[in-house]
C-alpha cells in the first residue's frame, strides 16, 4: 500500500513553508507515517527494513548519498529531506499506439522508457490471454515477458529475492502449451536476463471458475511506483513490430490533475489490482476447491497455493 514515510522534522518544515507545492499537496492527500529521530536512525542502521513497506515513498532526514544508496539497494523511492523531488512520481502522459505488423520504435524498449528508471522491488503482470498464441507475429507471450523483464528489472537489488508474479488464464492458453511448460520456461528466462540477484518467479494460471477471473480483465504490468496498461494484450510485439492495434500507456502514480483534486490518480488502478490479488491470497487457506487455478514457484508446480508470495500484496 502506498503511503509516505517521512521524518517528522522534514514533514513539519514542508507543511509550514511549502504550501501549494506538489509535495505539500501530496502530503495533504496521502496517508503519512511520521518518524522520530530514533526511527530515522533505525532505518539508517537497518535500511532493509524499507521492504516492510515496499511501495512507500520515503523522505528521510539523511544525506542525499544515503537516500540514493537505499533507493538503489532496495528498490524504493527514498529522498533526502534536503531537497525532496517527487517529479518522477508525476506522470508525463506518455502514450504509445501500436498497429499490427508495423514498427513501433524499439518495441518494449521504447514503450517503457518513461518508467524503467524508477526503482522497483517487485512486478505483477496480469493478462488472461498472455499465452493464447505461440507464433511471433500473433504475439509470443514468453518472448514478450523476456523483453519486458529485461527492461524493468533493476541492475542492482540487495533486498533478497526480487518478486515477479504472472497471472494468466490457463484454459485460454495455446493448445500446444502445458502449464508446467510455461512455468518452466518463465523460470528459465530468469537466468537468461543475467541479473546478479535471485528472482522469485511466481506463476498463477486461473480458470473462469476462479473468484478473481472477472476482476482481472485489464492487461497490466504493475510495480510499486508505476503501471503499464495494454489495451489488447501484453504480448504486444514481435521484436519491434506490433502484434495488434492498441494503446500502450505507462503511468506513474500521480498526475498534476490528481494532485489538484480534479482527476483520479493512476495509483487507484494499482490499488484495485493489488487488492484483488490480496483478497484472493487471503481466501486460499479457506478454499475448498483448488482446481480453479494452477500454481508454480521458480518453475516447480505446487499442489496448491496457500498465499501469493509477491511483496506488493502483503
Amino acid at each position: 500500500m502506498f503511503n509516505i514515510v517521512i521524518s517528522d522534522t522534514i514533514y513539519n518544515r514542508i507543511i509550514a513553508s511549502n504550501e501549494g507545492s506538489p509535495l505539500h499537496r501530496l502530503l495533504k492527500q496521502q496517508p503519512s507515517r511520521l518518524l522520530s529521530s530514533a526511527d530515522t536512525d533505525y532505518l539508517k542502521q537497518h535500511p532493509e527494513a524499507v521492504l516492510k513497506s515496499p511501495s512507500s515513498l520515503y523522505i528521510l532526514d539523511v544525506q542525499p548519498a544515503e537516500a540514493l544508496s537505499i533507493r538503489r539497494s532496495f528498490g524504493v523511492i527514498c529522498l533526502s529531506g534536503d531537497n525532496p523531488d517527487i517529479i518522477p512520481l508525476i506522470d508525463v502522459n506518455d502514450i504509445h499506439i501500436s498497429n499490427e505488423h508495423e514498427k513501433l520504435g524499439r518495441g518494449w524498449d521504447s514503450v517503457l522508457d518513461s518508467v524503467e528508471k524508477l526503482p522497483s522491488n517487485a512486478l505483477l503482470l496480469t493478462d488472461r490471454y498472455l499465452f493464447a498464441f505461440r507464433h511471433p507475429n500473433a504475439g509470443d507471450g514468453l518472448a514478450n515477458i523476456h523483453d519486458i523483464l529485461n527492461e524493468l528489472l533493476p541492475q542492482q537489488f540487495e533486498g533478497g529475492d526480487y518478486h515477479v508474479t504472472i497471472v494468466f488464464d490457463d484454459r485460454s492458453k495455446h493448445s500446444s502449451y502445458t502449464f508446467d511448460e510455461i512455468a518452466t520456461k518463465l523460470n528459465r528466462i530468469k537466468t537468461q536476463l543475467g541479473r546478479n540477484y535471485p528472482i522469485m518467479m511466481e506463476v498463477l494460471g486461473i480458470t473462469p471458475d476462479c473468484s478473481i477471473y472477472n476482476k482481472l480483465h485489464n492487461r497490466l504490468i504493475v510495480s510499486n511506483y508505476y503501471l503499464v496498461e495494454a489495451g489488447h494484450k501484453l504480448a504486444a510485439f514481435n521484436k519491434d513490430q506490433g502484434t495488434a492495434r492498441q494503446m500502450l500507456i505507462p503511468m506513474t502514480l500521480f498526475t498534476e490533475a490528481s494532485l489538484n483534486g480534479t482527476s483520479t490518480p493512476p495509483l487507484k488502478a494499482i490499488e484495485q489490482t493489488v487488492a484483488t490479488l490480496r483478497e484472493f491470497s487471503k481466501s486460499l487457506s479457506q478454499l475448498s476447491d483448488h482446481s480453479v487455478y494452477l500454481y508454480a514457484v521458480n518453475g516447480k508446480r505446487m499442489e496448491k497455493c496457500m498465499g501469493i508470495r509477491n511483496r506488493l500484496i502483503k
